[in-house]
């Protein structure tokens, strides 16, 4: 046997952020669409992760929640994607999600910016992105004006 054989296999691409587990049971939530790949059942735990987070806030805070409905009626999935992102929610190892408290209000900061400008999904989505990329490290900041 030569040393290749016996090396363990690498995994390629980017490490998984959520469990298998966590995956499995978010999909068994979607009823609107079909969930056929790791990507989109990522993308559906992001969102919901988006969702169940602005609805928190809303319920906790009626009167200034009430401008991210925009984001929820109807449903701006690929926007709600991408803030769910914003959070950075991992997977805890048993189905579970892990996150701060910091992340998520980051998450409602950048959700009442992106309310308020009401960009196309394809602006808004780009907002977002700019925003993830250049506060990574970078907690505070504003979205630049998406219109």
């Amino acid at each position: 046997m030569t040393s290749s054989e016996t090396a363990p296999k690498r995994t390629r691409g980017r490490p998984h952020v959520f469990s298998d587990a966590a995956l499995r049971q978010a999909t068994g939530f979607s009823y609107a669409r079909s969930v056929r790949t790791r990507r989109g059942a990522q993308d559906l735990v992001y969102r919901m992760f988006a969702v169940a987070a602005i609805e928190l806030f809303q319920e906790a805070y009626p009167e200034k929640g009430a401008s991210l409905d925009w984001l929820l009626t109807p449903r701006r999935h690929s926007l709600l994607s991408e803030l769910g992102r914003v959070a950075q929610p991992r997977s805890d190892g048993k189905g579970g999600l892990l996150w701060s408290e910091r992340d998520v209000s980051r998450l409602v900061s950048v959700a009442f910016e992106i309310a308020e400008a009401r960009p196309s999904t394809k602006v808004g989505v780009a907002t977002i992105r700019e925003f993830r990329g250049a506060h990574c490290g970078n907690r505070s900041g504003t979205l630049r004006n998406a219109t």
